[in-house]
């Protein structure tokens, strides 16, 4: 699923970081293609070094990349453990937030959909930040949502987060009107006091977010297209008319046909067949089945403003989500613009996993301190757990395959808080934790562990060994193939050939990102014929002869000087003037070099680069240089850094 493709992305980048060069091309996949998952996966955060770091230390590149996943999940589980005892103002509570996230679907869904701690993890901690800096605004405070602004950019399309965050600030707003208005005149007072600080953390989300916004600015001279976003819904003319006209954004049934949260996920399957999951889904969603009996067993309590808050934020994601099956994200489809640039909706579902266990073990908060005075409140509100529970075991019983640990669960909780209410066991609240903790566990570890037994079946070997690019003069007619049943889902040449840096066979299909001049040649030319010419990465041409003479090896009138990921360097000596074509695509961030000064590109063939060279001995260089180049890059990475150590430093002195 998505989380192999993401490796392959991280190995690639991270394996060419170690050969000393930042990639910007990929010249393996779709005759060449920019390296446009370089702004979105993650690749500048702090943590993610340890990927790099782990393989100095002599681990391969997959497992180091489980490291890197693992503890990107525990930072976090524990900044949700700060959020929540925020929130709460609760040690047990806060500990109990931690295992109910931990415990959740969001940890499972690393090894198949890691895009959901890309986006999640820096949101827990940037409301943990706007939280603290709401109650007490100090430098430190401020750096920290800078810092987690600025991760929320690099890591991946920031659509989801700012969806989830205007959720919360129109609810916030509408319930807290007067602590809103404080928030910005504090923020306010608190940036013209400290305008050098403030400007220095606009500079760096701008950094930040400079990897994405040269890919935009990529994006915007033509030179690039996205055929897989147009192509899934319409016919081959509608595709072609669409991606070449570069069309904004995306149809609704583009949006709402494949990957909303309706589409993907049923109720059946929230309570049911649970030992069925597998790592064919990418889109799970459990929570541990006693934050639902929580949520069930405070149907009578008073209402609050934080209640509130979190149900109307749960409810306004889960709608958007939903997609078509809700309706509300058509209207905001017609009237807010943004709407149109992004899918997979089903990723807001990874912001309902910490907002529903908030509002459950908040409404624990609020069941624990019910007071119950007199025998008959007692026996009234004893009676009103038994009822409720039961309630709960007629629910479940309307769905297939709950496996029997649910009602295990569900008789474990009315048993533990009936005899909480009962007042006959007078346990410190931290052992009336550990029971808690069981309760919240038991469920939920059952699950992950049939997922666990589920997962051999996809079982596959990845590319995970150093690799350091050889120039091959042909490309391979045959795709690498793997019997995994996880590439039934995801095709295995998409992110092979980057993973162990090998050409893929010379075609183009419907990629997620293509160059424009490829894309329309591939449309316009039957397969064979495409794959018969390009599997030459190098052609020569001269003036007696309209046809070209592929280059089949090196020779001592041809050789490769020099190759990597964003450079070709190729030493001739013709006896006569020639037309060399590069069979690998031609976008205007590419340069062309003769004896080191630059000489005019060639776009030939519709989609490939050319160079006169002339006769005798020369040196011929290709070489890209995209908006930015690798600096920004280093630029980004250099931020993030910075912009960490700096806030550790100013919440360590608590300044």
């Amino acid at each position: 699923m998505d989380t192999n493709t993401i490796y392959g992305v991280t190995k690639f980048y991270f394996n060419n970081v170690l050969n000393g060069v930042i990639p910007l091309w990929e010249p393996f996949i779709s005759l060449g293609r920019p390296f446009y998952a370089i702004a979105i996966c993650n690749l500048f955060n702090p943590v993610t070094q340890l990927v790099p770091l782990l393989k100095l230390a002599g681990i391969n590149y997959a497992n180091a990349f489980v490291v890197y996943m693992v503890v990107y999940f525990f930072i976090g589980c524990i900044g949700f453990y700060f959020l929540a005892k925020e929130v709460l103002k609760d040690r047990c509570l806060a500990y109990l937030a931690y295992l109910a996230l931990m415990f959740s679907s969001l940890g499972a869904s690393m090894f198949t959909q890691f895009t959901f701690l890309e986006i999640v993890v820096p949101a827990i901690w940037f409301f943990f930040f706007l939280l603290r800096f709401a109650r007490k605004q100090t430098q430190g405070h401020f750096l920290g949502l800078s810092f987690t602004a600025m991760v929320l950019i690099s890591s991946y399309l920031p659509f989801y987060f700012v969806t989830a965050f205007l959720c919360f600030l129109l609810v916030f707003i509408l319930l807290y009107m007067k602590e809103a208005q404080k928030f910005c005149i504090d923020l306010y007072r608190f940036i013209i006091k400290h305008w050098r600080l403030s400007l220095f953390c606009f500079l760096g989300i701008l950094l930040a977010a400079s990897p994405l916004l040269a890919y935009k600015v990529l994006d915007a001279s033509g030179d690039v297209v996205a055929p897989g976003r147009h192509c899934q819904y319409s016919s081959a003319q509608e595709c072609y008319d669409r991606t070449m006209g570069r069309q904004g954004g995306m149809s609704y049934d583009e949006i709402t046909r494949s990957g909303t949260l309706g589409e993907r996920v049923d109720m059946q399957y929230l309570f049911g067949h649970l030992d069925k999951i597998t790592y064919g889904s990418d889109s799970l969603f459990f929570l541990p089945l006693w934050i639902y009996i929580l949520l069930g067993l405070s149907f009578f309590l008073r209402l609050k403003r934080l209640t509130v808050l979190l149900s109307a934020m749960a409810l306004l994601i889960g709608l958007i989500a939903l997609g078509n099956a809700a309706g509300l994200l058509g209207f905001l489809y017609r009237h807010i613009p943004f709407f149109a640039y992004f899918r997979n909706l089903f990723f807001l579902g990874a912001f309902l996993i910490p907002v529903v266990i908030l509002l459950g073990l908040y409404q624990l908060q609020m069941l624990l301190s019910v007071e119950v005075r007199g025998g008959s409140a007692k026996k009234a509100i004893i009676l009103g757990v038994i009822v409720l529970h039961a309630l709960f075991f007629w629910f479940l019983k309307h769905f297939q395959g709950v496996p029997t640990v649910s009602y295990v669960t569900l008789g474990f909780s009315a048993a533990a808080l009936c005899l909480y209410y009962s007042g006959f066991a007078r346990f410190p609240s931290k052992i009336w934790a550990g029971i808690f903790a069981v309760l919240l566990l038991l469920q939920p570890a059952w699950i992950l562990k049939t997922y666990a037994l589920n997962a051999g079946e996809f079982a596959a070997i990845l590319p995970s060994m150093h690799v350091t690019p050889v120039f091959s003069w042909e490309r391979p007619l045959k795709a690498a193939v793997n019997k995994s049943r996880i590439y039934q889902f995801v095709h295995y040449e998409d992110f092979w050939y980057d993973m162990s840096m090998t050409d893929a066979p010379p075609q183009v299909g419907y990629p997620q990102s293509v160059t424009r001049w490829t894309f329309d040649l591939s449309e316009h030319t039957p397969d064979n014929i495409l794959a018969n010419y390009a599997r030459y990465k190098i052609v020569l041409y001269d003036d007696l002869s309209p046809v070209g003479k592929p280059v089949k090896g090196p020779s001592p009138q041809l050789d490769v000087n020099y190759f990597d990921v964003n450079t070709l360097r190729l030493k001739t000596d013709f006896s006569k003037p020639q037309m060399l074509v590069y069979n690998d695509s031609y976008t205007t961030s590419w340069k062309a070099y003769l004896d080191g000064i630059p000489v005019e590109l060639l776009r030939v063939n519709q989609a490939f680069k050319g160079v006169k060279v002339p006769a005798g001995e020369h040196t011929i260089e290709f070489a890209y240089h995209p908006p930015g180049g690798a600096w920004v890059y280093v630029a980004a990475t250099a931020a993030l850094f910075i912009f960490l150590l700096w806030t550790v430093f100013m919440l360590y002195w608590k300044v």
